[in-house]
């Protein structure tokens, strides 16, 4: 079972960012169906959490409802997150959330990036801002992202558009998500989708089952951050 969860901020009960996030959710359902694989889904509003957010940046303090939703963040096998552009910029109350999050939330996690805003001149907000920081977070961010503006929902064309991205980024999301737990997706899938010849001798996973990243020998999550195995700078320099 992969679990996906979109993590967007929507600032109005019908915003077109909420809209982005069903879209890029339903999507990521159907690669999973097309690959073989079932998923479950869930999604986070920051909204929700404005006040919790607020509180902890001013005092360090966690809420219940902040600890339920990064464990969530932790437990899911991959990441959406979606969020509103503002003058260049994913709008804060979004950027607050991943600032605060645990450094190793999204160690080794796939992560797919959506965004909406006015214009197309704010289509790199997501590149320029939120990939470097979720890879900081030792994120996996797939290389497409989804920006839809104003366009992309009032015409056919930029909708077709809209849809193909979307369809390109959660192929990405759901394909790097199998070859990281070494799941078999099937032999008839594409293979930028995913990978054909199941699990790789020593895998920890089965088909149809996500969680474990320590395979074939390489390292966990943990040993990243683990002194005793990272090379001296040094010794580095005499290689």
């Amino acid at each position: 079972m992969m679990r996906i969860l979109c993590i967007t901020t929507s600032l109005s009960e019908d915003s077109t960012t909420l809209k982005l996030s069903n879209k890029i959710i339903a999507a990521a359902i159907s690669a999973a169906q097309d690959a073989g694989l079932s998923a479950e889904t869930d999604l986070v509003n920051v909204r929700n959490l404005s006040s919790d957010l607020t509180d902890m940046a001013l005092t360090g303090f966690r809420s219940g409802n902040l600890e339920a939703t990064f464990a969530q963040v932790a437990e899911a096998d991959v990441i959406v997150t979606v969020a509103p552009v503002y003058k260049v910029a994913p709008v804060g109350l979004h950027i607050l959330f991943w600032q605060l999050i645990d450094e190793k939330a999204l160690a080794n996690k796939p992560v797919l990036i959506g965004s909406t805003g006015g214009t197309p001149r704010h289509s790199l907000a997501g590149e320029t801002v939120l990939r470097p920081m979720l890879s900081y977070l030792k994120g996996i961010v797939v290389p497409t992202t989804v920006f839809a503006a104003t366009d992309d929902w009032g015409s056919v064309e930029g909708g077709r558009s809209l849809n193909a991205r979307i369809t390109q980024a959660s192929e990405e999301l759901v394909g790097l998500a199998a070859s990281l737990s070494g799941v078999d997706v099937g032999p008839t899938a594409d293979p930028k989708v995913g990978p054909t010849a199941g699990p790789k001798v020593g895998s920890t996973s089965t088909p149809g089952e996500f969680g474990s990243r320590t395979r074939d020998g390489n390292p966990s999550i943990d040993d990243e951050f683990n002194p005793d195995l990272i090379t001296p700078f040094a010794q580095l320099l005499e290689g």
